[in-house]
């Protein structure tokens, strides 16, 4: 399995090194260089295994030769352990032709678990292995900061600096970062937004810094963490097809396009999948470039589904990288006029590309509520305010198509129970723990959204 930067640069690291790296070394993201061919018992394999013996047979078809022998079969089934009865999401039947996909029942309640938990034993036994250390770099929303500090805290081999949007995450999800009291995190609440964070973070790749320190990623910018996701996926499209006899069609509240490109990832290699239909909320930057073609950065807005307050959505350069052939110049070019004019467009040809495999929808706030308010009253059933987009996209598609929908539920409503309590009277049951959570003592470190400030307060703790 080789592997390439989506801007073109020409080191062909393997599986193994990109899980210890960010971005390449061009600022572009990593990305297979073709599909693997999988013979059709392979694929029955990863439709019909558990989470854990999927994800690590598709990280074996993706070069998973390049670990240590043995990593990954003792690393993945060992994070998975701490799921219990989830260790496999659960998939939940709604109606004949509507499902659930809860990916909130890990350790933080919310789908980042399913990734980072593993992720996390995988990069833990390889550093033991090669007897060094690393820094974990995080830029987050919300969920991704909250599962890296429950995944990567106390290991020893293991720093975790986390960067934060002052007010652009619920308190539950802040708590979760700044409460666990562990010498190896540092949590930094960055005055800005969240792709100020991401900015913030790409640019700590090409620092002096990210030698002496081992800066490794494990946002979704991260390969192999997406290649976890694709597990979930062929698990669920699995089950629904053994039961229905028909394709599933996942709609995915997406911000930064990872989770759903680990759905189209699945897709590629023959998973049982028709359509991915991708949600937002008011920062609608993915379903205006399904309409007019153009990718167009504006201003954030802030709304109750804070996990999609984003204008950059990152993860699509991979998506980008196909719809352009492949080629690593044009990308540059499109992602250094995002860059420098928040813009840039599509041709004809490729907004026909995009829309063969993804359509988009966008929610309001009004109408995440009424989709809350639907699940509740019809179902009994309470959702979050990020998956709600997902449900006010499947109300608008009900009618129209025989496949079955896959609400790709992202988050525990628990961890947003003003704006659910708002929109339904209730408040949604609390997880365990989550008393002690709220009263606990929070810590943390104030800057600006600046590399200079966030690099003067990792090295005061690292150095």
């Amino acid at each position: 399995m080789n592997y390439t930067s989506t801007r073109g640069d020409t080191q062909t690291p393997t599986l193994s090194e990109i899980v210890s790296r960010g971005t390449a070394a061009d600022g572009g993201l990593f990305v297979p260089a073709d599909w693997p061919a999988l013979t059709g018992d392979q694929l029955d394999a990863l439709l019909q295994g558990s989470y854990a013996e999927t994800a690590v047979a598709v990280l074996k078809h993706f070069g998973g030769n390049s670990f240590t022998t043995g990593l990954l079969e003792r690393a993945i089934p060992a994070a998975m352990d701490k799921f219990g009865a989830a260790a496999n999401p659960p998939l939940k039947q709604i109606t004949d032709h509507l499902w659930s996909l809860e990916l909130f029942r890990g350790p933080t309640f919310a789908f980042k678990d399913y990734a980072l938990a593993p992720l996390a034993e995988i990069l833990d036994a390889k550093l033991a292995s090669e007897q060094r250390r690393a820094t974990v770099l995080c830029a987050t929303s919300g969920d991704t900061g909250a599962a890296t500090v429950s995944a990567f805290a106390n290991r020893s081999r293991l720093n975790v600096i986390v960067l934060f949007p002052n007010g652009g995450v619920s308190e539950f999800q802040r708590r979760q970062m700044t409460t666990l009291e562990a010498d190896n995190v540092l949590a930094l609440c960055v005055d800005g937004d969240f792709d100020d964070c991401q900015r913030i973070v790409k640019a700590l790749y090409q620092t002096p810094q990210a030698d002496e320190f081992g800066f490794t990623a494990v946002n979704s910018i991260n390969l192999v963490r997406i290649l976890l996701q694709t597990a979930y996926y062929f698990h669920a499209a699995g089950n629904i097809s053994r039961q229905t006899g028909r394709n599933a069609s996942f709609i995915v509240p997406t911000g930064n396009f990872g989770n759903v490109y680990a759905a189209y990832i699945a897709r590629q290699l023959g998973a049982p999948i028709n359509r991915l239909v991708v949600t937002s909320n008011e920062n609608d930057v993915l379903p205006r470039l399904f309409e007019c073609g153009k990718m167009e950065a504006t201003e954030t807005h802030k709304t109750i589904s804070p996990s999609m307050d984003i204008q950059v959505s990152s993860n699509f350069e991979r998506f980008l990288w196909h719809l352009k052939g492949k080629s690593g110049e044009s990308v540059r070019q499109a992602q250094q006029q995002l860059a420098e004019q928040r813009c840039y467009a599509l041709s004809e040809s490729e907004l026909k590309a995009l829309h063969h495999d993804f359509s988009a929808h966008r929610c309001s706030t009004e109408q995440a509520n009424d989709a809350m308010r639907w699940m509740w009253s019809d179902f009994g059933k309470i959702v979050c305010p990020h998956s709600a987009t997902a449900v006010h996209a499947a109300r608008q598609l009900q009618g129209t198509t025989d496949d079955q929908l896959v609400l790709v539920e992202t988050a525990d409503p628990a961890k947003f129970s003003s704006a659910v309590h708002n929109a339904i009277g209730q408040q949604p049951p609390p997880p365990a723990g989550a008393e002690k959570l709220m009263t606990a003592s929070e810590q943390f470190t104030a800057v600006s959204a600046s590399l200079d400030a966030v690099l003067t307060a990792i090295e005061s703790r690292l150095r």
